[in-house]
C-alpha cells in the first residue's frame, strides 16, 4: 500500500535545519506541496527555506510558528493552519529534543521540555489531524522515532524512553486502523546522525553510538521518506543498524543486551582514560 504524496499537502513539524529541513527536501522531490512549521525563533531561516523549496521544485509551501511544549500549543498550530492550508494529507512529527547525561543531573526545565515535546506534542498533532484522514480513507503519519526506542540507553535516558513511547504509540494506532484504511501510520527510525539536535544534547563528538551510525542526514531521509511512500511500518537506516537494532537486539538475551548497551553507550575516551589509569597504576 503506497502513500500519495505528489500535488499532496505534508506537514513536517522542526523542519529548519537537521532532519526536518532533510525530509522536506525529500518530499518536495516527490512534488508534495509542504506545510513547515517551528519556533517562531526559526522564522528567517525557515522563511529562506521555504522560498527556495517552491523555486527550486515549483511547490506550494506554507510556513507556520509556535511552541509545541505549550499546553495548547498544538491545537493552536492546527487551527492556525487549518483556517491557511484547509487539508494536510500527511503529518511528520519531527520535532524534538535530546539530552545527555546522568539522569540525576538531568536540568527540571529540560525533563519537563523532553517529555512535552517528545511525547505530548507526537500525541496530540496525531489525535488532531488523523481523523480527517481515517474519514477520507487516506494519507498518513511519519512519526520521527529513533534506535534508542528499542532499549534503554543510558546517558540518553530520557529521550530513549521517549522514544519508546513514541514507538509503541504508533504501532498501536497502526492497529486500531480500520480494516482496509489506505491511512498508513509508521516510524522512522535513524540511527544517531550527527545533527544539531544531537549537538545542543551536548553529545560528545566520541560517543560510540555516533561513531558507529555511518550515516548522513541525506542518507537517513532519502532511504527513509522511500520507505514510508511505500508503506513501510517501520524503518531503520542502514543494513548494519537493522541488523543490530531490530536483529539482535530483539533475539538476544535481556542481560546481553543490557552489557552491550552499557558498552555501546559510552564514550571512545572512557576506555583510554581507563586504560591510561591502569598503566599509571
Amino acid at each position: 500500500m503506497k502513500v500519495q504524496v505528489a500535488g499532496k499537502n505534508v506537514l513536517i513539524t522542526g523542519s529548519s535545519m537537521g532532519i526536518g529541513k532533510g525530509l522536506s527536501e525529500c518530499f518536495a522531490r516527490e512534488g508534495a506541496n509542504l506545510v513547515l512549521a517551528d519556533l517562531s525563533s526559526q522564522r528567517e531561516r525557515l522563511e529562506a527555506w521555504a522560498e527556495e523549496l517552491r523555486r527550486t521544485y515549483s511547490i506550494e509551501a506554507w510556513t507556520f510558528y509556535g511552541d509545541l511544549t505549550e499546553p495548547d500549543g498544538p491545537e493552536r498550530l492546527h487551527e492556525h493552519i487549518l483556517r491557511e492550508v484547509k487539508e494536510v494529507h500527511v503529518l511528520v512529527n519531527n520535532a524534538g529534543i535530546c539530552w545527555f547525561g546522568r539522569f540525576p543531573e538531568m536540568p527540571a526545565e529540560k525533563l519537563n521540555t523532553m517529555i512535552m515535546l517528545n511525547c505530548m506534542a507526537y500525541t496530540k498533532m496525531s489525535r488532531l489531524f488523523l481523523p480527517p484522514m481515517i474519514e477520507r480513507g487516506e494519507g498518513g503519519i511519519l512519526n520521527i522515532s529513533s534506535v534508542s526506542a528499542f532499549q534503554p540507553v543510558p546517558t540518553l535516558g530520557l529521550y530513549a524512553a521517549t522514544k519508546a513511547f513514541t514507538q509503541s504509540l504508533t504501532e498501536a494506532v497502526r492497529a486500531e486502523l480500520p480494516s482496509g484504511s489506505r491511512v498508513v501510520v509508521s516510524t522512522l527510525n535513524p540511527p544517531f546522525t550527527r545533527t544539531h539536535l544531537i549537538e545542543d544534547a551536548g553529545v560528545p563528538q566520541d560517543y560510540i553510538p555516533v561513531k558507529i551510525s555511518f550515516m548522513s542526514v541525506e542518507e537517513v531521509v532519502t532511504a527513509g521518506v522511500k520507505a514510508f511512500i511505500k508503506g513501510k511500518e517501520r524503518f531503520v537506516p542502514g543494513l548494519h543498524n537493522r541488523i543490530f537494532y531490530t536483529g539482535l537486539v530483539k533475539y538476544l538475551p535481556h542481560f546481553i543486551v543490557e552489557k552491550l548497551t552499557w558498552l555501546l553507550s559510552r564514550r571512545l575516551s572512557d576506555f583510554t582514560t581507563r586504560k591510561v589509569a591502569i598503566l599509571r597504576k
